[in-house]
């Protein structure tokens, strides 16, 4: 099959996953679970049977016509801000994981210091412009006030765009008023928050999802609305049926969103994944996984809206060859697929469930060989050497010593941040972790805490006060 044939089978792919998409929301329906949004959508004139609603293909296309698909997430400082459309694509660190994989394989719960070691990096690392999320979810904070305190600490000790942490009513509300601290009274026009919404799949919206989708609309801010169903577990395990499923969802739960304030910023979150079905773990490292990650990349193209793909998946038990072959094809994904929001790109391993800091530290040059390797090469008449060769021609056919060679050897090249392209001795892995470690101290070492007015800490200080953080944990930030 020819790269044209491909292109034309797959947007065959596509529309038929986009008619069986209507054909589950029309004749399925999404189980909203509260009577408040049941109400919204009847008043709206979506058709519900008890707490089921059912959409029309008018009602999901105007519902996409409808939301705000190009936009700024303004930083605290502008050098930051993402311009999130459907080109440029940017990445976001590991999100959501319990646990910490020490680089012995040892597996332990993340604490708060490991969140804060893990916002230093992503600020200290230019291939990133946002920062937070649930870098490393940590057991000793109270689960009441978690989200709050990493957005807080991101907040204090990073001035890149804010990937928020989603909870529930109470806590989008909290964090809110801290982006009203940081950017005035009135945030509706001024993006400045990610916010991660997850279906409960099959085909449901709990309670917590549906407030948190409401404050943020009502705010301004944009969703990345996430399906995240599992071929053969809470979606069909063909891999068209569990696409269908979660376009589904993305564009039902798009429709109650615009509901709530027509023209909510929205990104196409797509996360399904498949199962091991010898053991029925989540599974996001597969070629399965990455095929589907494929087709939501495609099927939001054809929507016009920017999407989440891919990432630095793994389902490897440590930092090993094959957490390396995973994390990459998964990567090359995004990259190949044109993604915008690029998440987990960094640290995950045992699919979602810990965060590795030494593979974080391996995965930003992964990254980066991605973005060597898709950027256009310089075709300028000075790139194009055709005086660099004369001259070696007549000399002794070497280029090492060329003005040529001294004046771009710092533009053509990729440089390694961590691998090592020299002999060593011994055992290479050990070679190649102190590497690792060499850069993550280096890293560590140069970082220095962006500038935040004192009356915005003062009062981010006093919020946190009051929904129960202790001063310890809060000296820390």
């Amino acid at each position: 099959m020819t790269k044209q044939q491909e292109m034309i089978r797959d947007q065959e792919i596509v529309e038929l996953i986009h008619q069986n998409t209507f054909r589950i929301l029309k004749e399925i329906g999404i189980a909203f679970l509260t009577e408040e949004s049941l109400d919204t959508l009847r008043k709206n004139g979506v058709r519900t049977e008890g707490n089921r609603a059912y959409f029309t293909e008018k009602q999901v296309m105007d519902a996409l016509k409808a939301a705000t698909k190009e936009f700024t997430v303004y930083a605290r400082n502008s050098k930051y801000n993402v311009n999130m459309n459907t080109e440029d694509l940017y990445m976001t660190p590991g999100y959501g994981s319990a646990m910490v994989c020490e680089l012995d394989g040892t597996v332990r719960p993340a604490t708060f210091d490991d969140f804060l070691k893990l916002a230093v990096i992503v600020q200290e690392s230019e291939e990133f412009s946002i920062n937070g999320g649930i870098l490393a979810q940590p057991a000793d904070i109270a689960p009441e006030i978690s989200a709050e305190a990493m957005v807080y600490a991101t907040l204090c000790r990073s001035d890149k765009a804010l990937f928020s942490v989603c909870g529930g009513g109470e806590q989008a509300e909290n964090i809110m008023k801290m982006m009203r601290i940081i950017f005035g009274g009135d945030i509706t026009n001024i993006p400045c928050t990610f916010n991660l919404i997850s279906p409960l799949s099959p085909l449901g919206v709990t309670k917590n999802t549906l407030e948190t989708i409401e404050v943020c609309a009502r705010n301004g801010q944009p969703l990345v609305i996430a399906p995240g169903n599992m071929a053969g577990a809470t979606g069909p395990i063909s891999l068209a049926g569990n696409v269908s499923l979660a376009n589904a969802e993305f564009l039902g739960i798009n429709v109650y969103a615009q509901m709530i304030r027509p023209g909510t910023p929205l990104i196409y979150g797509f996360a399904s994944t498949v199962s091991d079905m010898r053991n029925m773990q989540v599974s996001n490292a597969t070629p399965g996984f990455i095929k589907e990650a494929k087709y939501g990349a495609l099927l939001a193209k054809k929507y016009g809206v920017p999407c989440r793909s891919g990432g630095g998946m793994s389902d490897a038990t440590g930092l090993t060859a094959q957490a390396g072959v995973e994390s990459a094809m998964s990567m090359f994904e995004s990259f190949n697929e044109r993604a915008n929001l690029m998440m987990h790109a960094t640290g995950s391993l045992h699919s979602f469930n810990t965060v590795s800091i030494e593979k974080f530290i391996l995965d930003i040059e992964t990254y980066t060989r991605m973005k060597y390797y898709f950027s256009d090469i310089p075709t300028d008449e000075d790139a194009l050497a055709f005086d660099a060769i004369k001259e070696a021609i007549k000399g002794d056919g070497t280029f090492v010593t060329l003005d040529h060679t001294f004046e771009r050897c710092r533009i053509d090249p990729w440089y390694s941040q961590v691998s090592i392209h020299t002999n060593t001795k011994g055992d290479p892995n050990q070679a190649l972790y102190a590497s690792i470690q060499k850069r993550l101290d280096t890293l560590l070492e140069n970082y220095q805490c962006p500038k935040l007015p004192e009356e915005q800490r003062q009062a981010l200080d006093t919020l946190m006060r009051e929904i129960g953080m202790n001063e310890k944990d809060m000296a820390k930030v």
